[in-house]
């Protein structure tokens, strides 16, 4: 690492957008038709917590090329990407920008940064959480039990219009999966896991809850792998009464559904992937198509609880045929949202060796790594009709009336009070939370209070 001062310039950035709507709609693509719902990932949860623990950092979420540009004219030490693959060749842009406009060093983070391409483009990769590799640079350490959760909103639109409808507070309470699902890059990247402690968590739910916000959404890659933990933040949400989702899986639900839906849990989201168990058996999954079916059946019991399956398609073992066949016995099980990707390799997965080895990879460009294209060689469907294949899938597991008027006025009816939050000024003292304040080793203090508010202001 090339030596700085005590007090270097730190700019953390996303992937630039290419024109003002270029935002991952997370909830756009589960009917092509309009109006519908929509969710843009509009914020980046890794460098929020970075801000979080380390503010002296400056971050850039989403900005446009020209914003991006003018912000290294400021002049920066270190310039780090937060990235997916499907983004690297903007990075690769970013990067020779920061380099002409003279900046010390790039580095680059997320799960792009596990592409084999991407430490030719930087100075420097962080693989996993990069809080404490931030902190160094301003000569401190940070502990996995110090790390601070950020308050983070969200917010569900209607397209077009882009009509906000209410918003929602982002939880995430522990890293890594003790699962090793062969597509997944989890594994490899958070190697360590952990939960955060439920002070922090405990800190950002009243935070919340004093911004007026009624619905909490755990975007853990696996709500429950600890129970204890998971019985600490249920205990907390449902002392809030907060409506709450998570991401979890089928036999977990089933152990715990009773007492997570007495808690507040109001919308459940399982990774699915198939109905074959040939299949779920060779991607490794651990689940059975009897635990999907056992899912399907007792949720179903459960007034008000939205049910949300991620499927994929794809699969180098079945046909297009299969393909449809399978997608109408998902529909059968009437959940009440699908999300259907196209099987994608990605970098240091078990699955990217084996697909390679046995079909080929597609060469670039990065922009079809994004789980809507085929970017393998697929044995028997070629990618024009895989795409083709994905919109009749998608239109056979969500039709716009029952995925929108049934699903979300059955979870959102009565709750509407769950709306954008309420400025810090409209809040009762007694309702407001000030962000944790840390003394720092060599004097260096977290001071995020003006940062969290003007985020609380506009989610």
């Amino acid at each position: 690492m090339k030596p700085f001062s005590t007090n270097p310039k730190v700019l953390l950035s996303t992937v630039y957008r290419r024109f003002e709507g270029d935002l991952v709609d997370l909830m756009g693509e589960l009917t092509h038709r309009i109006p519908r719902f929509s969710m843009r990932r509009d914020f980046s949860l890794g460098l929020r917590f970075i801000k979080q623990n380390v503010p002296e950092v400056e971050i850039l979420e989403y900005p446009r090329w020209r914003e991006y540009v003018a912000k290294l004219k400021e002049g920066w030490d270190v310039v780090g990407f937060s990235c997916y693959q499907n983004e690297i060749a903007e990075i690769e842009q970013m990067a020779e920008e920061a380099r002409r406009q003279g900046v010390g060093e790039t580095w680059a983070g997320n799960f792009g940064a596990l592409d084999a391409r991407v430490p030719q483009i930087v100075d420097r990769v962080v693989i996993g959480p990069g809080e404490n590799e931030i902190a160094q640079l301003f000569g401190y350490n940070l502990r996995e039990d110090e790390v601070e959760i950020p308050p983070v909103f969200g917010c569900f639109t209607t397209v077009p219009g882009n009509v906000r409808h209410f918003a929602f507070g982002v939880l995430y309470t522990q890293r890594g999966c003790p699962y090793k699902c062969t597509f997944c890059q989890t594994p490899a990247f958070d190697k360590k896991r952990y939960h955060f402690n439920v002070e922090s968590v405990d800190r950002v739910l009243r935070y919340y809850k004093g911004a007026g916000v009624n619905y909490v959404f755990i975007v853990d890659e696996f709500f429950g792998a600890r129970a204890e933990a998971a019985d600490r933040v249920t205990r907390l949400l449902a002392r809030y009464d907060f409506h709450w989702y998570c991401q979890t899986r089928a036999a977990t639900t089933l152990r715990h559904l009773d007492e997570w839906y007495e808690r507040g849990l109001r919308f459940v989201h399982i990774g699915l992937e198939s109905v074959n168990q040939d299949v779920l058996d060779a991607i490794a999954k651990k689940q059975t198509v009897e635990e999907i079916v056992a899912f399907a059946r007792r949720t179903r019991e459960k007034r008000g609880l939205l049910r949300l399956a991620a499927c994929m398609i794809g699969f180098p073992n079945m046909t297009a045929e299969d393909t449809v066949r399978d997608a109408l016995v998902l529909k059968r099980m009437d959940l009440d949202i699908y999300t259907a990707t196209i099987l994608t390799p990605f970098p240091q997965t078990p699955l990217w060796s084996e697909l390679d080895a046995k079909y080929g990879i597609c060469e670039r460009p990065y922009r079809r790594f994004d789980g809507q294209h085929l970017a393998w060689r697929h044995p028997s469907i070629d990618a024009a009709r895989m795409e083709d294949l994905h919109k009749t899938v998608v239109g056979i597991l969500n039709r716009p009336i029952a995925t929108y008027y049934r699903s979300f006025s059955r979870l959102f009816r009565g709750r509407w009070r769950a709306g954008r939050p309420r400025p810090e000024s409209q809040r009762p003292a007694e309702e407001r939370v000030a962000p944790a304040t840390r003394r720092r080793r060599g004097g260096v203090k977290s001071r995020v209070g003006a940062f969290l508010s003007r985020k609380s202001e506009k989610p």
